[in-house]
C-alpha cells in the first residue's frame, strides 16, 4: 500500500529555554512527520511564527518532498510510538500533543484556539488505536 497524507496539523511549537521551534504535523497512513518550519529567538512578547509564510508550500508537496523540506524534520514511524497524549486547550494552558517513542518524547503546543483535539484524537485513534489518549 502506498503512503498518503491523512491530515496536516498547523501551528505547533516546541518550547526551548531561549527559543521556540515551530512545526506542522503531517499525519500519513505510515508515520508522523514533524515538519520543522523555523525558530524564534526573540524575547517572549515579540516572538513570531516563522512558519506562517511556509505553510502554503507544505500543503502542495508530496510526502517525499515534505520529508526533505528541512533537515530538522522529525520522522516517527508508527511502530516506534509507545503512546500519544493529547490535551485540550483550557483557560490556563495551551493544547498540546505529546508523542512518546522508544527513545524520545516530543511535546508540541499550539496556541490555535480553533484546533479540534477531538478530531485529532479520532484521526490518530483510527491508526494507533489504544496508544492515543485525550484529556
Amino acid at each position: 500500500m502506498s503512503e498518503y497524507i491523512i491530515d496536516i496539523l498547523s501551528k505547533f511549537f516546541e518550547v526551548g529555554f531561549y527559543q521556540k521551534q515551530y512545526y506542522d504535523i503531517v499525519i500519513t497512513n505510515k508515520k508522523l512527520i514533524l515538519v520543522w518550519l523555523g525558530e524564534s529567538f526573540k524575547p517572549w512578547m515579540l516572538r513570531a511564527d516563522p512558519g506562517q509564510n511556509k505553510r502554503d508550500n507544505l500543503s502542495s508537496l508530496d510526502i517525499d518532498n515534505i520529508i526533505r523540506y528541512s533537515k530538522n524534520n522529525i520522522i516517527i514511524d508508527y511502530s516506534h510510538i509507545k503512546d500519544i497524549n493529547l490535551n485540550k486547550r483550557n483557560l490556563f494552558k495551551n493544547a498540546y500533543i505529546a508523542v512518546t517513542t522508544r527513545d524520545e518524547e516530543y511535546k508540541l503546543y499550539t496556541e490555535d484556539k480553533k484546533i479540534d483535539m477531538n478530531k485529532v484524537f479520532h484521526t490518530l485513534n483510527k491508526i494507533l488505536k489504544a496508544k492515543v489518549s485525550l484529556k
